[in-house]
Parts: structure tokens; C-alpha cells; sequence
């Protein structure tokens, strides 16, 4: 019978040593851990997050009645445009339901859409509401363009387009509403 020979071991300190292989996974998980938290950290600071949370979180919902009875028009000319909104629009992020606020008195003869464009731009909305009846409100509503516009105040047109019962145009009203996103 023949015995192997072991071989020697040269460490003299106690510790058992990595091999190459080990150290360089070692080495590749480190690097890797520490490129997640900077791309976390990255993308989080660009409200990617924020974005895909968007995705779960439903638009408004058109409801019967009025914001408030408080200061109701009780009565109004044939071509008459009259509304109710919300002069400070708030949203937590771009992606979030703001208080949008939104209401078409009971006493209104049209149908009413409100848009809300940048300052310079009455081209692209970035917010349009459903079609609102004599009678409805909205109380939030996300933006339904977030591409443009990211944390800040901005100053924006709103345009407020009349229909009546067929659909047909009957002319537009606009004010002003600031909208102001707290976070990416």
C-alpha cells in the first residue's frame, strides 16, 4: 500500500486562506451590490418608482352631485358657460392623484372638458378630464401627460370646452390654475 502524500500546508498564522476562485466571487458580489444601490438611488431620484407605482394607481372617478353646495348658481342665460374648479392643483409626485376639483354645476345646459396646458403650449394637455354632465364633479385626477412636466409650480391655462346634449361645440371659456408637483 501506498500513501499519498499530503501536502504541506505553509500557514503559519492559523487562518484558513480564500482560494482565487472565491476571492474574485467575492470581489464580483461586492461590486455588484454596490452598482444596485447607486442604480437604486439613480433611478429613484428620476421618480422611476414613483412611474411604476403610477401604473397601479386608477384615474379619477366622475361623480354625481357637487363639490360643495356653499355658493350654488341658482339660475343662468341660455348661452351661459359656468364651472367650478380648483385654483391650486396639488399632486404628492407626477404620477399621483392631485386635487384636481373640477365640477360642472347642476344648473349648466352643456357638457363640459377641462384642459390644462403648459404656458406655452396649447397643442399638448397635460391633464384632460372625462366629459362632465350638468351636475358632476371630479375631486382627483392624475395628469395624463408626465413626460412634460416634473417637481415645481407651473402657471397653466385651462381651457373649459362646452357641448351640448348631441356633442356639438358651443365655445370654451379659460382660466388659470397652478399646478404644483411636490416630487419627481
Amino acid at each position: 500500500m501506498s500513501k499519498k502524500k499530503q501536502p504541506k500546508d505553509n500557514n503559519t498564522d492559523g487562518k484558513k486562506k480564500m482560494s482565487p476562485r472565491l476571492k474574485q466571487a467575492t470581489a464580483m458580489l461586492s461590486a455588484s451590490c454596490v452598482l444596485l444601490v447607486v442604480a437604486a438611488v439613480a433611478l429613484s431620484g428620476l421618480g422611476f418608482f414613483h412611474m411604476i407605482g403610477g401604473w397601479f394607481i386608477p384615474r379619477g372617478e366622475v361623480k354625481v352631485g357637487v363639490i360643495s353646495e356653499k355658493n350654488q348658481i341658482e339660475s343662468l342665460g341660455d348661452k351661459q358657460i359656468v364651472y367650478r374648479v380648483n385654483s391650486d392643483v396639488v399632486f404628492e409626485h407626477t404620477y399621483a392623484q392631485g386635487t384636481i376639483m373640477l365640477e360642472n354645476p347642476k344648473v349648466s345646459k352643456y357638457d363640459l372638458q377641462f384642459s390644462l396646458y403648459l404656458p406655452n403650449n396649447r397643442v399638448d394637455p397635460i391633464y384632460e378630464s372625462p366629459m362632465l354632465s350638468p351636475g358632476e364633479c371630479i375631486l382627483s385626477d392624475k395628469l395624463t401627460d408626465t413626460m412634460r412636466v416634473k417637481k415645481g409650480d407651473y402657471t397653466c391655462v385651462c381651457i373649459v370646452k362646452a357641448y351640448d346634449a348631441q356633442g356639438n361645440y358651443c365655445g370654451q371659456n379659460t382660466c388659470t390654475i397652478i399646478v404644483t408637483i411636490l416630487d419627481n
